[in-house]
């Protein structure tokens, strides 16, 4: 009785349990009521209305199919009156929501491409941020949330003070900080794959700010000032990305922080549970250069490196400027045949811009523009009409072009004259690298009507007397042409290997037989009645090969072509009336050879440098009964000019020439030149080896001498033949190692 009491309570107690926990979760439970889809001019936001805000505890691009992100929902589920509003969105296809478990979801997007994204929450919505990739912009586009912001921003300029980042095993923090918090917008271009943020009324100092990160999927992080003239100064961060990516952008006082993660980490978005970086250990700053070093193609990355970058109150430059942008506020206007003065002037008010007219300024404009910026169509209407426009503080100045023209001209010309009504200076400068009059060359046309250059070879100094801005000028520029010229060790290894293989086999056989009544054996017959047969009828001689018989001759006389073995046999009868006399001559050789080349030489950058090291074969020719001398070179030649690059690549002209003199074969007593060559332009990196060429040769030949119709009797034929084998292979491999000497 005790057990069954026992177990009733322990009943009750666990359905109170699941019942309690069913409450719980259901009260944790985040409804989604309707997820809308709503294109901007850069970017497409998806809107996830909810009654409560969500955890997303992951997002990620799908490996099968990798157009499609996912969102993973924790403790989510949907209404009845559940709805999805796509819209026209050029890059959403679909939205799907799938139930995993009791209490979560997968919401999938389908994309017709990947674009870089990121989550966050504003007011009572979760948004996911789509940065389309934008093929062309007509101009600078900013969307209208950017532009509401814009309207209520008081006129004042910030500074961008650094940039910041913070290296982790799977996660990459760039914190950009400035004076205090600015407008920005963000947006992805291609061509490469960038996400690009602007910051709108915000100076950046100079020079630009390169940092190549490697580290994933992020190429390099980037920073400049990309507009200085109004209405706004943008100042540009820049990620040079090899894939579309998530990312989440935490902003607080006057930092903006922006984190990529790797794709096997659990990405958490920042609106749900904001992600606390821990601080990471001060570094030495990185010191700014007036010009920015190149790019390394290959860097390490340093583990829980943060890096500084300091500002200096320069003349801010310009990260990307291809072409003119606009920046004005679009505007849709539709005329036909309306005054020229009319239309501008409709277009000052909406600019805020006092205007004035050349009195020669007149025409029609007959347009119908939609979404177009304001000033690219003022250029637009300007154009049709040759008329040009000048912009002095808030009035807009409007002008037929042959008039501008001549302003400017009459401009230019005032400020020559006053340039030459300026007083001279004289300057010394002294060279240290550059020779004066490659320098004077280079600076002739930069000097004013009044300057004069004197150079001083045998100092190596430059003497410059000019007006105070043209001296300036000039100094800058021999600032830049009297650099140290980097030099560049040159290593060519030439190989060539021999192979050879020689065998040789040859036969020599007669014969002599008698029968005569002398020796007993007559045929017994009246005729013949003795018989002479003699096979040694090819006598050892001057014009013969091979060895001596003891009949002074062979009758098959086939000996081996070369040979250092023999062996002779001879059989005879006792009466010696008959005789078989045989010798066989053999041979076989195999030989291998190496030979290695390494000249080496030294140069200075874009300069040819030269090595030789061999010998000179004197070779007479007559003409006119006048005998001419004349050197060929049987050297080792090795001739180069290296050039290199920004990116610390070696590009060089190479002619190399191995040609050796032919002792063996000397003609006239003069012996040819076997030659081995190569001239090419390769690119190699620093420290790198390439083979810039080779030559494969095989030689194999088969020689036989043989007795007609007899070689062909089967068994017996070898006795009527010899062979001869000759094979040899060459190879040769021309290396080449460039070092640039630090």
């Amino acid at each position: 009785m005790k057990w069954k009491k026992f177990f009733q309570i322990l009943s009750v107690f666990c359905l109170f349990a699941l019942l309690n926990g069913y409450v719980l979760n259901n009260e944790a439970l985040v409804t989604i009521n309707k997820i809308s889809v709503k294109p901007e001019k850069l970017n497409t936001l998806i809107i996830f209305e909810t009654s409560a805000p969500p955890t997303i505890s992951e997002t990620y691009y799908l490996k099968d199919t990798p157009s499609t992100i996912v969102l993973e929902f924790d403790n989510a589920e949907t209404a009845e009156d559940f709805q999805i509003s796509r819209g026209e969105s050029l890059l959403v296809e679909d939205i799907r929501v799938e139930k995993i478990e009791d209490n979560d979801i997968h919401v999938l997007i389908d994309l017709k491409e990947q674009v870089p994204y990121r989550i966050y929450a504003e007011q009572e919505q979760t948004i996911v941020e789509l940065n389309r990739i934008q093929r062309t912009l007509n101009g600078y586009i900013i969307d209208s949330a950017t532009e509401e912001e814009l309207k209520k921003w008081p006129k004042k300029q910030l500074l961008f003070r650094e940039v910041g980042i913070f290296e982790e095993k799977d996660m990459v923090n760039v914190t950009a900080r400035l004076d205090e918090k600015a407008i920005i917008q963000i947006f992805a271009l291609e061509n490469p794959l960038r996400l690009v943020v602007d910051f709108f009324h915000t100076l950046y100092p100079d020079p630009t700010f390169r940092y190549p990160l490697g580290k994933l999927d992020i190429q390099r992080v980037r920073t400049g000032q990309f507009e200085t003239a109004p209405p706004y100064t943008i100042a540009r961060l820049v990620f040079d990305l090899n894939r579309p990516k998530f990312y989440t952008l935490l902003s607080e006082k006057e930092s903006f922080i922006f984190q990529f993660y790797k794709d096997e980490v659990a990405r958490v978005a920042p609106a749900m549970v904001p992600p606390t970086p821990r601080p990471a250990p001060p570094a030495p700053p990185i010191p700014v250069e007036e010009v920015a070093p190149p790019v390394p193609t290959e860097v390490p990355v340093v583990p829980e490196r943060v890096i500084e970058v300091p500002v200096r109150p320069v003349r801010p430059t310009v990260l990307e400027a291809p072409e003119v942008r606009y920046a004005g506020e679009i505007i849709s206007m539709k005329f036909k045949d309306a005054d020229l003065r009319d239309v501008i002037l409709y277009l000052g008010h909406f600019a805020g811009l006092n205007v004035v007219f050349d009195p020669e300024v007149r025409g029609t404009v007959t347009c119908d523009l939609q979404d177009v910026p304001w000033d690219q169509t003022l250029d637009i209407i300007l154009k049709l009409n040759k008329m040009g426009k000048t912009i002095e503080g808030n009035v807009l100045r409007i002008a037929p072009m042959a008039v501008l023209t001549r302003e400017d001209e009459e401009q230019r010309k005032l400020e020559e004259s006053k340039e030459l009504a300026g007083p001279i200076l004289i300057k010394v400068f002294d060279l240290s690298y550059a020779k004066a009059g490659d320098v004077e060359s280079l600076l002739r046309t930069k000097i004013s009507q009044r300057g004069e250059i004197i150079v001083d070879e045998r100092t190596n100094t430059l003497i410059i007397s000019d007006v105070v801005d043209r001296i300036d000028t000039l100094e800058k520029l021999i600032a830049v042409f009297d650099t140290p010229t980097p030099q560049v060790s040159i290593e060519a290894r030439i190989v060539e290997a021999t192979s050879t293989f020689v065998r040789n086999l040859g036969i020599q056989w007669g014969f002599r037989g008698i029968m005569d009544p002398l020796h007993g054996n007559q045929t017994s017959l009246k005729f013949p009645s003795d018989i002479t047969v003699d096979g040694a009828l090819i006598p050892q001689g001057i014009s013969t090969r091979g060895i001596g018989g003891p009949l002074g001759g062979y009758a098959i006389n086939l000996p081996a072509p070369a040979f250092n073995t023999a062996v002779g046999l001879s059989f005879g009868s006792v009466l010696d009336t008959f005789r078989l006399d045989m010798a066989i001559s053999a041979l076989e050789t195999s030989g291998q050879g190496q030979i290695i080349s390494s000249p080496t030489v030294t140069t200075q950058n874009n300069k040819q440098a030269e090595i030789i090291q061999g010998r000179q074969i004197p070779v007479q020719t007559v003409a006119n009964f006048t005998t001419t001398t004349r050197f060929v070179n049987a050297a080792l030649e090795l001739r180069a000019t290296p050039q290199i690059t920004a990116e610390g690549t070696i590009i060089m002209d190479i002619e190399i020439r191995n040609n050796a003199a032919d002792f063996a074969n000397l003609v006239n007593g003069i012996p040819p030149i076997t030659t081995q060559s190569a001239t090419t332009t390769v690119m190699v990196r620093d420290g790198g080896t390439t083979v810039i060429g080779g030559i494969y040769r095989t030689e194999d030949s088969i020689t036989r001498e043989r007795v007609p119709f007899l070689h062909k009797i089967p068994i017996l034929g070898s006795l009527f033949k010899n062979f001869a084998r000759t094979r040899q292979k060459r190879e040769l491999i021309i290396f080449i190692t460039p070092r640039i000497i630090k």
